[in-house]
């Protein structure tokens, strides 16, 4: 016998976990579908069994053991997030050095500069200072802002 494709909803169905929609197209579904409405049934049946055992609690000493066992475990998780907490802090700790390096740095910070090695018309000028002006915040941000920054500090002396 195939699998109908609504079978794998049939316990969720006989739980009531299902949305009001879901549950109502299965319905629906069982009124045509034999093996369905058997599984749904055979659920039902499983679950009267279910509630009619008598749980008993787990002895103390298992719990421990199993709260010890996920100590041991988390214990390397642990140690992989302080690595990761220090690994993002040495990157803010890079980014504000960038930050002093380039812009308050004597000569680093004020209007950006723009060196040409050709001299350039005016259509070459208003493109050069449009760069400078979008990447000015972000110094690093490409290589022609990186080339105009250095070429720029290489002028500050």
């Amino acid at each position: 016998m195939s699998e109908c494709r609504w079978q794998k909803r049939l316990s969720g169905y006989v739980v009531g976990a299902l949305k009001r929609r879901e549950g109502a197209e299965i319905e629906r579904h069982l009124q045509h579908c034999n093996a369905c409405r058997l599984e749904a049934e055979a659920l039902r049946q499983t679950g009267l069994l279910l509630d009619s055992v008598m749980l008993e609690q787990a002895p103390e000493a298992t719990w421990e053991a199993i709260r010890a066992r996920i100590v041991r475990r988390s214990a390397p998780a642990r140690a992989r997030l302080r690595l990761a907490w220090g690994t993002v802090m040495a990157v803010v700790a890079l980014a504000l050095v960038a930050f002093a390096v380039f812009a308050v740095w004597p000569g680093g910070g004020g209007q950006p500069v723009v060196v040409t090695a050709a001299e350039a018309d005016e259509e070459m000028q208003v493109t050069m200072e449009g760069h400078m002006a979008t990447t000015w915040a972000a110094p690093l941000a490409d290589e022609a802002a990186l080339g105009l920054r250095l070429a720029s500090m290489e002028d500050d002396g």
